[in-house]
């Protein structure tokens, strides 16, 4: 099973850190997903962070009606696939 990447700054990265833990179904003990865990992962926070600090810099100058805007789009999808979910 390949390790969760994360999604940092419109783009999928590989974290810093190449140990990973298996995150089990407690009902099932079926593992879900491999996830990194150690202590380079804190650099993958810190990569995310600052990738939100520089994108509100640009968001929070945008009108609330079109940041709104894609909340609106996932209730939508949300609703259209409400009996998939």
């Amino acid at each position: 099973m390949d390790i969760l990447r994360n999604y940092i700054n419109g783009k999928w990265a590989a974290s810093r850190e190449r140990e990973a833990i298996d995150v089990v179904n407690p009902a099932s003990q079926e593992v879900l997903a491999r996830v990194p865990y150690g202590p380079k992962t804190g650099g993958d926070v810190e990569d995310a962070v600052l990738a939100a600090t520089e994108a509100f810099e640009q968001w929070r100058h945008l009108p609330v009606m079109r940041r709104i805007q894609p909340l609106y789009r996932l209730k939508s999808l949300l609703e259209a696939h409400v009996e998939e979910i």
